[in-house]
């Protein structure tokens, strides 16, 4: 069944987001997949879970690593499911039945970031070790270290799997070649950590957030800041574009998230329900839903924009 069809089977005129709960304490990070009909989440709870979204249903949970779940991504395929934890480890699931797969290690302190590239050749994990590891996914080796001088918070690939950002305590947002591992930009100082980076679709923006209440957006390669959002009062904490790159997604401390169009550069809703932090926002593959994470410790379900109308 399409994407489109279970969704608007499980949701059809309901106003209220689906929620799925079964998490335990924070939920730190979400992941849609590739096909839109399953999200993975991880969590303090030192969980891995699998999400039918046709039902809202569980469909498996994993207590495989010792310490806080920090960061979750799917594979291109859909076939993986690779989660950093505390614990200093990289483990890679199967999809059907959270089989591990494998343990990566390597990291010496907490892995606080995970991302595979877009076409499925490389894993990169992040760290409070002050490092970033890019791995080969058909042998699980490491193929680059790359070394910074803070402990890294968060890293992701570009669309064209041909550059990597990394963010890091010390406010430094960088951009390096990949595979070789090469920097090609060292974007100014944020004045803070930098706790999320969001490429464009098409991969000319790079959006970068720090504990503070803009989000800035540079032009990539050539580093220009070319537009910023200041949202008064509110403590950014996670972005996301949407796949056609026209709306932004912010979740924020508070537990609101703003929804803002990019080309009218103005926020035009902001959803309320979660009541603590918001710590991970992804929309799915077609853009009709924006799913969210929170210490709250549940993972909601929106709806982006309703059928036929504006958002």
């Amino acid at each position: 069944m399409a994407a489109t069809s279970w969704l608007s089977l499980l949701f059809g005129k309901r106003k209220a987001p689906g929620v799925l709960t079964g998490h335990t304490d924070w939920v730190n990070s979400i992941a849609f997949s590739p096909g839109g009909h399953f999200l993975v989440s991880g969590g303090k709870d030192r969980t891995v879970r699998l999400w039918r979204l046709e039902d809202c249903q569980q469909v498996w949970s994993v207590t495989g690593h010792a310490d806080w779940v920090k960061a979750v991504a799917f594979s291109p395929n859909g076939q993986l499911v690779a989660s950093g934890s505390g614990d200093k480890t990289v483990k890679v699931w199967s999809v059907r039945g959270g089989t591990l797969i494998t343990v990566l290690t390597g990291h010496t302190d907490w892995v606080n970031s995970v991302a595979f590239s877009p076409f499925g050749a490389w894993l990169l994990s992040g760290s409070a070790d002050k490092s970033t590891i890019l791995w080969n996914t058909e042998n699980w080796e490491q193929v680059k270290v790359i070394t910074h001088i803070s402990p890294v918070y968060t890293a992701v690939f570009s669309p064209e799997e041909i550059l990597m950002a990394t963010g890091t305590y010390d406010g430094m947002a960088k951009i390096w070649k990949v595979p070789e591992g090469e920097l090609v930009l060292a974007l100014p100082e944020h004045g803070d950590w930098v706790r999320c980076l969001a490429f464009s679709p098409d991969g000319k923006i790079l959006a970068t957030c720090c504990w503070s209440d803009t989000i800035r957006f540079w032009r990539i390669p050539e580093g220009d800041l070319v537009a910023s959002i200041t949202i008064p009062k509110e403590a950014t904490t996670t972005l996301a574009f949407s796949p056609d790159g026209k709306i932004f997604a912010i979740g924020t401390h508070s537990g609101s998230i703003y929804l803002w169009d990019l080309e009218a550069d103005r926020a035009v809703r902001v959803i309320h329900g979660h009541t603590n932090h918001v710590s991970s926002v992804a929309f799915s593959p077609d853009g009709k839903w924006l799913a969210s994470g929170s210490r709250d410790k549940t993972v909601r379900l929106w709806r982006v924009r309703d059928e036929d109308q504006p958002l």
